[in-house]
């Protein structure tokens, strides 16, 4: 008898995420389909060669679910703000045009790239799901997966020092705000 019960169990389980698995495949494609063309636009075709990290991060974020995957949706959206940023924002010292961004007479600058990446995790962080104070970590990876998975589009067209400014602007604006908060919370249930 609990062989047939376990064999029933692990078929309808199997079954199961096998349908969450074409759901999240699904959801991912959107979201690499609206990536493909916002940062084909914003950015240009060097941009797409990073779509298939997207699409793993999206369907593993989707697979996953609750708390991973809400916290890479919101990641995803802040993701595409990163995306639509001028490059004059992350290269002040450049002509605004891609152009001039990419010529002989400009510089780069790490240091904006850092504090504007520090500036969109602080954001972000505030976007985290409040209801889930045990999951909190869960939705703050799936959120940075979301968010790098996205602004690695954004990078694509930046030098090498200033993409790692701006994702480790990100991880850290997100990591110490949500550290913060976690104290905060802990404060809280201690008082």
């Amino acid at each position: 008898m609990d062989s047939s019960w376990d064999t029933t169990y692990r078929a309808a389980r199997r079954h199961y995420e096998l349908g969450r698995l074409r759901d999240a495949v699904v959801r991912a494609l959107v979201v690499v389909l609206i990536a493909a063309v916002v940062g084909g636009l914003a950015i240009g075709a060097e941009a797409l060669i990073w779509l298939p990290l997207s699409f793993v991060v999206s369907v593993f974020t989707e697979w996953q679910g609750r708390w991973w995957m809400r916290g890479a949706r919101r990641g995803l959206v802040a993701g595409f703000v990163s995306l639509v940023l001028p490059l004059s924002i992350l290269r002040p010292c450049c002509g605004s045009s891609p152009m001039a961004a990419l010529g002989a007479t400009c510089c780069t600058m790490p240091s904006v790239c850092w504090v504007t990446g520090g500036a969109l995790g602080l954001a972000l962080s505030l976007m985290l799901p409040r209801e889930g104070a045990g999951h909190r970590g869960e939705a703050a990876l799936g959120m940075l997966l979301g968010v790098t998975s996205i602004t690695v589009l954004r990078c694509s067209a930046l030098f090498l020092a200033e993409a790692a400014g701006l994702l480790g602007g990100l991880l850290a604006g997100v990591v110490a705000a949500s550290l913060a908060r976690a104290l905060l919370d802990r404060a809280r249930l201690t008082a």
